[in-house]
């Protein structure tokens, strides 16, 4: 399912473009006539998935806020490379460096990108529930897609910004918005989103039949998705439940290849549970950031978009030592073929994205949100958590053996201690540069310990950082100012 943007016109009622404060005058269609038949609520669906292409790639149409800075480069997996020749990217350097302000054009940008699919939601629910002209089996599948797309966005906006407002409805009025404005605690979200999800699961199908449908969410996408919301929470239980349903379902598998579930001719395969799609070409729905990830001085060598747009997210040396040795995944995931021409010094940059194709800047490469090795690895993590660790080193083993390593063993991990290390090792190198590593920095608690000897090592290694670089380590990043300033 690549995602039809015509609908947007239609949802501008709610559409948030420049804050979900806004109210956006009704054009084109008439959104008391739109929401009539399966055809129109199926686009509105599909409009419903279009922001998560600006929030993942940072580009195209729309707000994003490029969630790769907030998860990866917030965390000790990626950095930047420093731009001798073009310093207008500061913005992101300050997220890399815990130094951003509430006025950082990036955070307003997730916000506002996460607001308006949420308010496409709550207006897909709504006119839903009203509808007697879908019937009923379309009814089910748009409302599961449209309250697991609502759960998800809130899951991303309280784990970046820990207080955010609760817009459960269609916002109809500029004193509507208003009334809605005043964040919230997380905790009083937290039940909302669960809910959300189990109405997903109870909707969703297992899996869909037209090639068409293809990157629209299933029941084990919510599943994952509530998965991780419970080992959040600390909810083992929860977590297994959905966990193991989903390991039953047979409907998942490891690729042989690691490489194969970022090769673009591969996409949505047998381990995608969920990832970000996009169309390559002249379509509005391309993703670049494999430009944006390159050297921003290699030139055709890598994939150079150019000075300040590109630089961004580049291993960290500790990223590059976290591999052990013979792990397949390292080569697959980054390059080390790019010495700085000026300051001679090897630039390695994340190559699990890079593919051919025709029109520059323009790739057709999906972003990866969900794959079946992150159950594995989330079941292995949440049997440890429950006493069953002797149970957990089959999950653990599986992801290990198709990166070409040896199995661990209850000599080697002791401990509950020492197997939930293992764990949070594995899925930093297995999920490298696909937005998990600062959520799970989070979710085990450990974030100020690891950043604050992270910073000491990349403070010796970049003497150009700025003296402020790294002086805090908080665990959420600013409310953005514009909504301090709009809300009562």
């Amino acid at each position: 399912m690549k995602y039809n943007l015509i609908i947007i016109f239609a949802l501008a009622l709610a559409g948030c473009k420049q804050s979900f404060l806004d109210v956006t005058p009704q054009t084109y269609q008439s959104s008391n006539t739109f929401y009539n038949t399966k055809d129109q609520f199926i686009q509105a669906v599909n409009a419903a998935y279009s922001p998560l292409q600006a929030i993942y790639s940072g580009t195209n149409v729309g707000p994003g806020g490029q969630l790769w800075a907030l998860a990866e480069m917030r965390s000790d997996n990626s950095s930047y490379q420093f731009n001798t020749s073009d310093r207008s990217g500061q913005s992101l350097e300050e997220i890399d460096e815990f130094r951003e302000n509430n006025s950082n054009s990036y955070l307003s940008a997730f916000f506002n990108g996460s607001y308006s699919g949420i308010s496409r939601c709550n207006i897909i629910l709504e006119r839903l529930a009203a509808s007697s002209a879908v019937d009923a089996a379309t009814s089910s599948q748009v409302s599961g897609e449209a309250s697991f797309l609502r759960a998800f966005y809130y899951f991303n906006l309280i784990r970046v910004f820990g207080s955010v407002p609760a817009v459960y409805s269609e916002v109809t009025s500029t004193d509507n918005s208003f009334a809605t404005a005043s964040p919230v605690a997380s905790s009083a979200i937290y039940p909302k989103i669960i809910e959300d999800a189990v109405a997903a699961i109870s909707k969703l199908p297992e899996s869909y039949t037209a090639a068409t449908d293809k990157g629209r969410v299933t029941k084990a996408t919510a599943r994952t998705l509530l998965a991780e919301v419970y080992m959040t929470q600390k909810n083992w239980n929860g977590a297994l439940e959905q966990l193991n349903a989903i390991v039953a379902s047979g409907k998942y598998q490891l690729n042989a290849n690691y490489a194969d579930n970022f090769d673009v001719t591969k996409e949505n395969g047998p381990e995608s549970i969920f990832e970000i799609q996009y169309i390559v070409g002249s379509n509005s729905e391309y993703s670049n950031f494999i430009y944006t990830f390159a050297p921003w001085n290699s030139g055709t060598k890598v994939a150079y978009l150019g000075v300040a747009a590109a630089g961004w997210n580049i291993p960290t040396q500790d990223m590059l030592e976290a591999y052990e040795e013979g792990d397949t995944r390292l080569a697959a995931s980054i390059g080390r073929d790019f010495t700085d021409p000026t300051t001679n010094t090897l630039v390695p940059y994340i190559k699990k994205y890079q593919s051919t194709h025709a029109v520059r800047y323009q790739t057709g490469n999906n972003f990866p949100v969900y794959r079946y090795s992150d159950v594995l690895l989330m079941l292995a993590e949440s049997l440890n958590e429950t006493g069953a660790t002797a149970s957990a080193f089959t999950s653990l083993n599986q992801v290990r053996s198709r990166a070409g390593l040896a199995a661990k063993t209850p000599a080697q991990l002791s401990s509950q201690t020492a197997f939930r290390q293992a764990v949070a090792q594995e899925r930093r190198v297995e999920l490298a540069f696909e937005n998990h590593r600062w959520f799970d920095l989070l979710r085990y608690g450990t974030a100020t310990e690891v950043m604050t000897l992270h910073a000491v090592r990349e403070k010796a290694l970049k003497t150009y950082m700025v003296g402020i670089a790294y002086q805090a380590i908080p665990l959420v990043f600013p409310y953005p100012l514009r909504e301090q300033l709009l809300a009562p």
